[in-house]
């Protein structure tokens, strides 16, 4: 069997012969096929790869493998170059996002490495409806953060949509990133995958993409999130994708006015009317693009407006605990102390409140009302507790002489039952002295 190789700068150039799949199938549940790991299961797989679930058996912790299907020959050596790339991704340290720990090639087959991030995805939930409103925006800030983090490092992701955005309890990581740059440079040559079109920038058919197509995408997912649908469909890949070319997204009735006003820009068609960055956009939904920091607003409100939209954000960071809440506009993130990017309880709400110890009209009212209804409600209770004592008492007393005139009558019986026994007794012996008297008198 053959061993795994690890990958130094320009490992990745092209092998001789081609990828060793029946190899691969063959051997990959052996001891040592990937060195230090043991392959669990498969995890899912797709047009550019498979996956699978794997334990680092010197500290037993999770990973998952991405073995990558390079068979195309057109586009086999530009893939194996810009494989170079992967170590530029894996320098971006995000809790938002799954981190890229190795790769290497075995069999011919070139593989990364990742953190395991759990195996549910944004997609497989997104299949059962629409989120809540809380979960979407709880979801979703933290995509748009993990997203911002490649861009502040001159990263762009350029494949985002539901089934890269992975959910593990309520901490949502983006990954598949390091691959992203052969997956826009290669749809040409390469099938599309199913459910991709759906997600796809116009600019991305003439190749001249740039951050601003992660902003178009994340606008979609952001749409499918609230809608539970995609904004264009249609009977093939070309027809949905000339939909994103053409038409403009119908935004549903019941959509609130602060998303609708967000999604028409992100989905703008020219890039220079969208977000020119995604801290804008976690401005206009109210929160900070720090993990940790969350904003509140009201209903009536709508979200921050004005330049970087300070109001209602609580810098220190809030302690994590379980799951989202049921109000409608909140969300909520872990603290960067957790190194997740989950969810925090929502702050307090930004509105201002009179100071305590402040007396106010209202205050005043009420103090006098509950004066009055003590000076009412006092003596009617005092008088209440005493009427109950007498009429107890008044109660008591009869049936207390009741008893005890029971007492006697029952001892007035008894005596008399042993009276009428003694007379009975009395009257047997005189009867037996008078016969016995009697007797000799006979002749």
């Amino acid at each position: 069997m053959m061993a795994a190789e690890a990958l130094g700068r320009g490992a990745f150039d092209p092998p001789g012969k081609g990828a060793d799949w029946e190899g691969f199938y063959r051997d990959f549940r052996k001891p040592g096929f990937i060195r230090g790991y043991e392959i669990l299961h498969k995890l899912g797989g797709g047009v550019f790869g498979i996956v699978f679930k794997a334990r680092k058996e010197s500290i037993g912790k999770n990973y998952a493998i991405k073995f990558l299907k390079v068979d195309d020959p057109s586009v086999k050596e530009q893939i194996f170059r810009e494989l170079e790339s992967v170590e530029l991704f894996a320098q971006v340290d995000h809790p938002n996002l799954v981190s890229i720990e190795d790769r290497g090639v075995v069999l011919g087959i070139p593989y990364i490495i990742m953190g395991y991030a759990g195996e549910e995805t944004l997609k497989t939930r997104l299949e059962e409806g629409p989120l809540e409103e809380p979960e979407a925006l709880g979801v979703f800030v933290q995509v748009l953060r993990g997203v911002q983090a490649l861009h502040e490092h001159s990263l762009v992701h350029f494949d985002l949509k539901p089934a890269n955005i992975f959910l593990k309890g309520d901490v949502a990581r983006v990954g598949d990133y390091g691959l992203s740059k052969l997956v826009s440079e290669s749809r040409m040559s390469l099938s599309f995958g199913r459910g991709t079109p759906y997600y796809m920038a116009p600019e991305m058919l003439k190749r001249k993409g740039d951050h601003r197509s992660d902003i178009y995408s994340l606008g979609v997912i952001f749409f499918e999130c609230l809608t539970g649908e995609v904004p264009f469909t249609g009977e093939n890949e070309w027809e949905v994708l000339k939909a994103h070319e053409e038409q403009e997204p119908r935004m549903p009735a019941g959509l609130a006015p602060r998303f609708r006003k967000i999604l028409n820009r992100m989905l703008a068609k020219d890039p220079a009317r969208r977000y020119q960055d995604l801290r804008e956009v976690l401005r206009n939904l109210g929160a900070s693009e720090r993990a940790g920091e969350s904003l509140l607003w009201s209903e009536a409100d709508g979200p921050p407006s004005g330049k970087g939209g300070e109001r209602g954000i609580h810098p220190p960071p809030l302690p994590s605990s379980g799951r989202i809440p049921p109000s409608r506009s909140s969300f909520r993130t872990k603290g960067p102390e957790s190194g997740e990017g989950g969810r925090l309880p929502p702050p307090p709400a930004a509105r201002s409140r009179p100071g305590r110890g402040v007396p106010t009209l209202r205050g005043l009212a009420g103090g006098i009302l509950q004066a009055l209804l003590i000076a009412v409600l006092l003596p009617a209770r005092l008088f209440g507790v005493l009427l109950g004592q007498v009429l107890g008492l008044v109660i008591a007393i009869p049936l207390a002489l009741l008893r005890l005139a029971g007492k006697l009558v029952f001892f007035f019986l008894i005596l008399v039952v042993l009276f009428m026994i003694y007379m009975f007794l009395s009257m047997g012996v005189s009867a037996l002295a008078v016969i016995g008297i009697g007797i000799p008198l006979l002749p």
